[in-house]
């Protein structure tokens, strides 16, 4: 029995503890967002960002890039900016420049400053007045985009034309020395396989590895217009230049066998006459050979590759 009322009394006494250290918690609680409530104010060393820098401009890293912010505000808000501070964004369009630095000015900015934070937060002063960045003059260069690509067609299937970038070039931006060795701008590998559908995409550029350079675009869009091809050929007569005014020859055969790859889509627009196969019978004179080399010299554009069936034109003089 003495047993059993001891243990009622040791759950009552431990049951009070863990009601008093409940309330406990719960008025210091109350106290801390109480606290948090109300309003404090405070300094805080914020970070600049940058924008709008002319291209043909570079800021010289040990310009100051901070402003000491003092601002009230209730607790909640400052202890947020502690964990996750604001940065000051400078449109560096709208400041004014001499041949040496940028200025930025306290009383032509201040409410620049203010707008950037909410309503419920009060700017009391900023420091410094004023930041001069200082910055340095790049050259600029236009160069071609390079396409990087890895593409496998499905069986059929091939490109129609040539593909688009946009843009299909870029600037590069830097010191003079840097740039001038410059010529094209490689993209990143655009690997596909099996393609039978039109492409389009994204692709990221590969950027100089020169930290002093920069480029006007970080990416580019590419578009490649992809159709199913087949294989056609033609009949199309040889001509000869070149042939001296007392020299007659007969050639054999007088036409040639083109081989030609298409799209489905012009594949029957291809005629003859869209094809121009000649000999050069001074190059085969000079070369002491007794037969004359075929060549084709002009194909439609609706033509992706064209190919002569025979290598060697047999002639006769008369």
């Amino acid at each position: 029995m003495a047993f059993v009322k001891k243990k009622i009394k040791g759950f009552i006494k431990s049951k009070k503890i863990n009601i008093f250290l409940l309330f406990l918690v719960l008025a210091l609680l109350f106290s801390l967002l109480t606290k948090l409530s109300k309003d404090y104010t405070q300094t805080l060393q914020l970070d600049i960002e940058a924008l709008n820098i002319p291209e043909d401009k570079v800021i010289i890293k040990d310009s100051s890039q901070k402003l000491n912010v003092t601002l009230t505000t209730y607790g909640f808000k400052l202890i947020r900016y502690h964990f996750s501070k604001p940065t000051i964004r400078v449109d560096f369009s709208n400041l004014e420049r001499n041949d040496e630095f940028f200025l930025w000015t306290q009383q032509r900015e201040f409410s620049n400053v203010v707008s950037q934070f909410d309503p419920n937060v009060k700017i009391v002063t900023v420091n410094p007045d004023s930041l001069k960045f200082r910055f340095d003059t790049n050259a600029v260069k236009s160069v071609p985009v390079s396409l990087n690509t890895e593409i496998e067609y499905a069986s059929g299937y091939d490109i129609m034309g040539s593909f688009k970038l946009k843009p299909d070039s870029v600037r590069v931006i830097g010191p003079k020395i840097l740039i001038d060795s410059f010529t094209t701008i490689q993209t990143r590998p655009l690997v596909l396989t099996d393609v039978k559908t039109d492409i389009s995409a994204e692709i990221e550029l590969v950027p100089p590895e020169n930290e002093q350079l920069s480029l006007s675009d970080s990416q580019v869009e590419v578009n490649i217009s992809v159709m199913k091809f087949t294989e056609g050929s033609v009949k199309v007569p040889i001509l000869v230049k070149n042939v001296p005014e007392d020299v007659e020859l007969n050639i054999y055969p007088k036409q040639i066998e083109v081989i030609y790859y298409a799209s489905l889509e012009t594949f029957k627009s291809v005629v003859p006459n869209n094809f121009i196969v000649e000999c050069d019978y001074l190059e085969s004179a000079n070369a002491g050979i007794n037969y004359l080399i075929p060549r084709l010299v002009t194909k439609p554009d609706e033509v992706k590759d064209a190919r002569l069936s025979t290598k060697r034109i047999e002639f006769i003089l008369q």
